[in-house]
């Protein structure tokens, strides 16, 4: 019992120092942050309650901007309404390709680094590049996704599909070119996986568990923390997509894949109406942070190794 207590008392001031120590790592971003990021971010919230045109004094107007957005303007729904989709749908197809690659490349075979490599370049290479690779390899007439498909067209005797240029495709489009910097995710799951002690499954295999088994009892239980960790950090980059759009399709066919981000720049650098862009910065803000704390409720079905009650 004294040395149950003893060993809660350890890692309790284990956990302390570790604290300080985040702080202490954290505190560089943290002090620029509050030097260089307080002033614009309290001045966009100033800005949202004034008619403002990037030119002369802003006018001070309450919520109107806010009642705008919400009870006169269409395309604000719609735009919200893109972003969602994108998240909802990119989410958690982002958390499975990524386990699943991680749970492919936790192997000790040879040359398994140049295949982890090979895996995670996307992840540096430019969104522009990125963009026009898989402009081209989704373009309807000749593009390599749809050459590799066309006996399937012939087989079910259908035209091909137009991807990017079809509006009931072009989010899904977008979502399935956003797979391809599954590495980034890969890399933090194959860092928990290799923490994993392997007493685990030496006793798990001495009481006959298979590797399926051992995969869904030992190894996702305790890849818990980073799955969700990078659900998490996918909700809040989920809500900032717009390069991709705004490269490939500038927001169409339809406004269909006219995500939130693409709005708040035609606002700001279109429009001149930096009023309505920093309302709609801090209503994307709010939502985020919704939604973010709604899944941090799922913090309790995360098992962390080495805790104790």
């Amino acid at each position: 019992m004294a040395k149950n207590k003893q060993n809660k008392n350890s890692l309790g001031a284990l956990r302390k120092q570790e604290k300080k120590l985040g702080y202490v790592f954290a505190s560089p971003w943290l002090l620029g942050l509050g030097i260089f990021g307080a002033f614009p971010i309290l001045a966009s919230l100033y800005l949202s309650f004034t008619r403002y045109r990037m030119v002369g004094t802003p006018a001070w107007i309450g919520l109107a901007n806010y009642r705008a957005l919400f009870f006169n303007d269409s395309i604000f729904w719609t735009s919200l309404y893109n972003t969602l989709y994108h998240v909802f749908l990119s989410v958690p197809l982002g958390l499975i390709v990524g386990i699943l690659l991680a749970l492919l490349l936790n192997t000790r075979i040879r040359g398994i680094g140049i295949y982890r490599t090979l895996f995670y370049l996307p992840n540096v290479v430019s969104i522009v590049a990125m963009s026009l690779l898989w402009l081209w390899l989704f373009q309807p007439n000749f593009g390599l996704i749809n050459q590799v498909l066309s006996p399937v067209y012939n087989l079910l005797d259908m035209e091909p599909l137009g991807w990017y240029r079809a509006s009931n495709l072009s989010k899904l489009t977008i979502v399935l070119m956003g797979l391809w910097t599954a590495g980034g995710s890969m890399i933090i799951y194959l860092a928990q996986m290799q923490d994993i002690p392997r007493d685990y499954y030496e006793a798990a295999e001495i009481d006959g568990a298979n590797g399926f088994q051992q995969t869904i009892k030992i190894t996702l239980p305790l890849m818990t923390p980073s799955i969700f960790f990078n659900f998490i950090m996918g909700i809040i980059l989920g809500f900032q997509v717009f390069a991709v759009a705004y490269i490939m399709t500038q927001g169409g066919p339809g406004r269909s894949t006219y995500y939130y981000g693409y709005y708040l720049f035609d606002k700001m650098i279109n429009d001149n109406n930096m009023g309505q862009a920093s309302a709609m910065a801090w209503v994307l803000l709010v939502v985020t942070l919704i939604i973010t704390l709604l899944a941090l409720t799922l913090n309790k079905y995360v098992f962390y190794l080495g805790e104790q009650d």
